[in-house]
């Protein structure tokens, strides 16, 4: 029997060859973050670019967190604020931004109490608030707050409004101000219907209400009626204006006074159609009803979501639910579309309530620099408290849901 054996050359070195391997490109989260702060816009008039590629690397912004929003507010209402934009970078990466504020919170008696807000909160001009954090450096939102309570040491209040609940950057902040022992306090601020969009059977059966389609049946029987989307800025101006009255006239019927009153209002919309529509965010609609305007929209879509912003009628057909017409219009496009979530934003209006199938809640976070701030707050809260319960006891009735007549109820949709 023949054993097969293998020769191997004696004294032979097998010197293994190193794997080739490509060279890792070195992270910027090897590089210290450091901060900087703005005090004017024209300070960084390269921002833009920079801003726009961290929000694409941001998880959950709205439009409310663009650049181009946050200018144009400024350039209407930014008076007699002063700016305070802090920036986070790791080397030469930004990645985070404080879009923040100070400002004078004027009050009845007392003296006016100066705080530290995101820019567009303010006169709730912004429906979402919030910090710019790159996902994947979740740290740097820690930096910005600690720069920012740093550099505004001398304001009495961060009143930070309108977050989101389901943004990760507010646990995040609670965390924080919990380390540093800091008084703050934490409220449910406004509900914000929405209607998540993806179930095509469900969603049509609410853009076809009985109440939507009888609406839309009387006006397109009693003549021409039809939905009209602007394709262009000059479009836009043309309509621009009377949408302002409309909306004077339905607030001046509703008894409370229009927000197009102030010249600042009608500018800062002015400006929103000059750098949100190139971007294709601005969505201007028109309800014609033989031939002029029975209803107006206008509103934003950003990242396959549509934003129910700001709606008016012509208060002559404010019986027929003009403002019902115009909700069933909008649905029927998101849809059609393939859009993921029509966002009625801020405010618990039962028309809002009709056509969501999902509640959110934005958060108030009150970040006090003393004690004694912190206290009278909280005894000013448990005083209003004990005023509402106590009226609710005197007034029973108050608790049964009133009947609306549709007039009414048509006059809420927009």
């Amino acid at each position: 029997m023949h054993r097969r054996t293998m020769l191997v050359p004696p004294s032979t070195n097998v010197v293994p060859i190193p794997e080739r391997r490509r060279p890792r490109p070195q992270s910027p989260e090897r590089h210290p973050l450091r901060t900087v702060k703005i005090r004017t816009w024209e300070q960084f008039p390269d921002l833009q670019g920079e801003w726009d590629s961290l929000l694409e690397r941001c998880g959950d912004a709205t439009v409310f967190q663009t650049y181009q929003w946050h200018k144009s507010w400024w350039k209407a209402f930014g008076g007699t604020d002063r700016l305070l934009l802090i920036l986070c970078y790791s080397g030469s990466h930004l990645v985070g931004i404080a879009p923040m504020m100070v400002t004078k919170a004027h009050r009845r008696v007392r003296p006016a109490r100066k705080e530290v807000r995101f820019i567009g909160s303010s006169n709730n001009s912004s429906d979402y608030c919030d910090f710019l954090v790159d996902v994947e450096f979740p740290g740097a939102l820690e930096v910005l707050l600690r720069e920012l309570c740093d550099s505004v040491s001398y304001a009495d209040c961060l009143h930070l409004t309108n977050l989101k609940e389901q943004s990760k950057n507010h646990s995040i902040m609670q965390r924080f101000f919990q380390k540093r022992k800091s008084k703050f306090v934490v409220e449910v601020d406004q509900p914000a219907p929405c209607r998540v969009l993806g179930n095509i059977t469900e969603d049509k059966k609410a853009a076809n209400k009985s109440s939507l389609r009888r609406r839309c049946n009387y006006f397109s029987k009693a003549g021409n009626l039809r939905f009209h989307r602007c394709k262009s800025e000059s479009e836009i101006f043309l309509y621009l204006e009377k949408f302002f009255d409309q909306h004077r006239s339905r607030r001046e019927l509703a008894g409370t006074p229009s927000q197009f009153l102030d010249p600042a209002q009608c500018y800062f919309f002015n400006n929103l159609v000059v750098s949100l529509f190139p971007q294709g965010w601005l969505k201007f609609d028109v309800v014609l009803f033989n031939g002029e305007p029975l209803a107006f929209h206008f509103g934003f879509e950003y990242r396959k979501r549509f934003i129910w912003y700001k709606p008016t009628f012509n208060v002559e057909y404010a019986d027929k639910s003009p403002g019902e017409v115009l909700i069933k219009y909008l649905l029927d496009d998101a849809i059609s579309r393939g859009l993921e979530e029509f966002d009625f934003t801020v405010g618990c209006e039962p028309f809002k309530m009709r056509f969501a199938n999902a509640t959110r809640y934005n958060h108030r976070l009150m970040v006090f620099r003393s004690r004694y701030t912190y206290w009278l707050f909280r005894a000013r809260q448990f005083i209003r408290a004990a005023k509402k319960q106590k009226l609710r006891k005197q007034r029973p009735e108050a608790r049964q849901k009133p009947v609306q007549q549709p007039a009414a109820r048509a006059s809420e949709t927009a």
